[in-house]
């Protein structure tokens, strides 16, 4: 897949859901929660019955059933069969207070990513390994940290440029030699994988392919938003590499192009990631 140049980066730089396998970050378990609540959504105005399951499949024995608009306590999630619904294409289950699970996919949290404990049992789930083109472009992002400083419209797939003027702040960055944001993803992803961005976060996002945060891997763009996470909004993006770690560009104290730690739940992370390299 080719992602074309569309245009020089001009506002803040910081498609369906795929159904791949992919594993949640495990990062994403509420602190503390002992349980959460979630509303049943299923397809129709009102749709059907949602089925309660004995065990995280469908293909288990049904042990019940919640209406669409239902509220449920959900005491526990794990992780079992792949289930495409109205919230995309997830591997959680939720145990409610009752008894059974249902899936994820249908159940309406407030996040993309686990929202209560993880059940007794379940196994902690790994990371896939990353192709040779997530490894490289990786690396190419993690071989600027610390060596250019952040440059507003600066850098594309060539490597550093001399930024633009000016920041939303008013900074003018034409003589500054570096990275935005935005600008580092188009590196990272040109010089490790022979692949071409487009230069805005925006664009970068509307671009996709994306999948859902929860299923969040090494070489996924992650993107950032206002606090509603409108695509209007997106003034971020960051590489993730993996063992929830993000390789980034940002005007911070310290090296403005960083490895820095990174959560799913962070303010305005957006409910979509979008991966590049398949």
């Amino acid at each position: 897949m080719q992602l074309l140049s569309t245009r020089r980066r001009r506002i803040a730089t910081a498609v369906a859901t795929a159904t791949l396998v992919a594993v949640p970050l495990v990062g994403a378990v509420a602190a503390g929660a002992a349980t959460a609540t979630g509303t049943v959504n299923t397809t129709g105005d009102p749709g059907p019955a949602l089925t309660v399951r004995a065990q995280p499949t469908a293909a288990s024995a049904a042990v019940g059933h919640r209406s669409d608009g239902a509220t449920i306590t959900i005491v526990c999630q794990t992780y079992g069969q792949q289930v495409t619904g109205t919230y995309g294409t997830t591997r959680i289950w939720d145990r409610t207070r009752s008894g059974g699970y249902v899936s994820d996919a249908y159940i309406r949290t407030g996040s993309d990513g686990l929202v209560a404990p993880l059940c007794p049992g379940t196994p902690t789930p790994t990371e896939p390994s990353p192709s040779a083109g997530v490894r490289a472009t990786i690396a190419a992002a993690k071989s600027m940290a610390g060596k250019y400083p952040y440059s507003w419209g600066g850098g594309n797939h060539t490597g550093p440029t001399k930024g633009i003027c000016c920041s939303p702040s008013g900074i003018d960055d034409r003589q500054t030699v570096g990275f935005d944001c935005s600008g580092l993803m188009e590196y990272a992803f040109a010089k490790g994988a022979g692949l071409r961005l487009s230069s805005t976060s925006r664009s970068q996002y509307a671009d996709g392919p994306r999948v859902p945060v929860s299923q969040l891997r090494a070489g996924d763009l992650v993107f950032w938003s206002n606090a509603s996470r409108a695509t209007s909004g997106i003034h971020h993006v960051a590489l993730y590499i993996g063992d929830g770690r993000v390789v980034e560009a940002d005007r911070v104290s310290g090296p403005d192009i960083r490895v820095r730690a990174f959560s799913t739940r962070e303010t305005g992370v957006m409910p979509s990631v979008v991966r590049p390299i398949g």
